[in-house]
């Protein structure tokens, strides 16, 4: 039998098992974080295991190196990298606005019919859906990063079935698993012309945004539409939020670090698990990868400052007389991008902790990728073991009330007040 909808399985929610599956019998539930997981049929179930093969965080797949391209044992492969800003999209974006400007140039030049990306579009279960982007001036309203989950199957079943060449903005899993489909999947292989990466520090379930409304005296019933990190005057773009709309005339903003949306994401309060083991910073099997300038020259800009990674050779000469014809953007060496990614502590977390952490987690139980034997020091290793004990005593806490508080046998200010002071103990140690 397939393990993937176990308890000690180590699921992302990206939704490569529900469109692998042969028979159709794997659907994605919410579980009590408002986190997409598996639910197998097993009457339907064959046991081919493909979903366990197509499953980016168990696949061993690495990506493919080319000739002639540029290779970092950080990064991956690169052709070339640029940081800097597009004036037009910077203002709606979540950060300079190279994303979206890219999006826009591929579509104006004919190169992809359509976009794939998240829109901000409320429903019974869900703030966010993807939507399907042919006309360039529609993507400002898709322009904005979304800490929220989705899965993709039900958009890689829409290109199977409607004709056309498509761009897709994605998660470093998202990027793996789409590519291990693409393996054997003819028709996906030819109508996805481009992935186009985000840097990732890890994914939230959807209850964290039911925790922000609470923390702020609403019912995420109540709440109409939702949106990270809308640009202010009164904020640094590093002071990242989410607005929450109640009406056309109120809402409510929460910022990072120590207001409710920060201390709910950073202390992965409603993170799951499978972020804590991936080892993928920049989206390495995309064609490109976009990413904030965490560095220490633009920690007081107000609207951001993007950095692009692009590894596709027809991308690259796609885009070469839009990086070059911008004003405000400048081809940098790649160390640039590992050190904007450094000075918020990802190089650290996703590369050495996550090798560490991957043995950890196999030792308590759960089903893990095989752990990369790096050289660590004695001090590394009892770092390591200290902060992933840190991470995972804080997690298992805060779902075992999260899911008491769902039943009513505490109160959201019960929760609140006890992660607050077991966050802090943990973090004595």
């Amino acid at each position: 039998m397939p393990q993937i909808d176990k308890p000690n399985y180590l699921c992302v929610g990206c939704g490569a098992c529900a469109y692998s599956c042969p028979k159709q019998c794997i659907t994605y539930v919410d579980n009590p974080l408002g986190q997409y997981v598996p639910s197998v049929d097993y009457d339907k179930c064959i046991e081919c295991k493909l979903c366990e093969k197509r499953c980016p965080i168990y696949s061993a797949s690495i990506p493919q190196k080319h000739d002639g391209i540029q290779y970092n044992p950080i990064t991956g492969e690169y052709i070339s990298c640029y940081k800097g800003y597009d004036e037009k999209f910077r203002p709606t974006s979540a950060s300079g606005g190279f994303l979206t400007a890219v999006l826009y140039n591929l579509l104006d030049t004919k190169s992809v019919d359509n976009v794939v990306c998240v829109i901000n579009n409320h429903t019974e279960s869900s703030f966010y859906q993807y939507d399907i982007v042919s006309e360039k001036d529609d993507l400002l309203k898709n322009s904005r990063s979304a800490y929220y989950p989705m899965e993709i199957s039900s958009v890689l079943r829409y290109i199977r079935d409607n004709e056309g060449k498509y761009a897709i903005v994605v998660l470093p899993c998202q990027a793996k698993a789409i590519r291990e489909i693409q393996r054997t999947d003819y028709i996906l292989r030819e109508r996805i012309m481009f992935l186009l990466g985000l840097v990732c520090g890890g994914m939230p379930g959807k209850d964290m945004v039911e925790y922000i409304a609470l923390d702020n005296g609403l019912n995420v019933k109540d709440v109409q539409s939702i949106s990270f990190r809308e640009k202010s005057i009164a904020d640094l773009n590093r002071q990242y939020s989410v607005t929450l709309r109640v009406t056309e005339y109120y809402s409510v903003r929460s910022r990072f670090p120590d207001e409710a949306f920060g201390f709910s994401y950073l202390n992965k309060l409603f993170h799951y698990r499978a972020c804590n083991i991936c080892d993928d910073i920049y989206a390495e099997f995309a064609d490109a990868v976009f990413m904030d300038a965490w560095l220490p020259e633009h920690r007081d800009d107000k609207l951001g400052t993007s950095i692009c990674i692009i590894r596709n050779k027809t991308l690259d000469d796609i885009l070469t007389s839009y990086f070059a014809n911008n004003t405000h953007c400048e081809p940098v060496n790649i160390s640039i991008a590992i050190e904007a990614q450094n000075c918020v502590g990802l190089i650290q977390r996703k590369k050495k902790q996550s090798y560490f952490k991957r043995s950890f987690y196999h030792r308590l139980g759960y089903v893990t990728p095989e752990a990369k034997d790096i050289a660590l020091s004695i001090a590394e290793k009892i770092k390591f073991f200290i902060r992933a004990t840190q991470e995972l005593l804080i997690q298992n806490k805060s779902s075992k009330l999260w899911i008491k508080f769902k039943q009513g046998a505490i109160s959201f200010n019960k929760y609140k007040g006890e992660m607050k002071r077991f966050i802090k103990l943990v973090k004595k140690i």
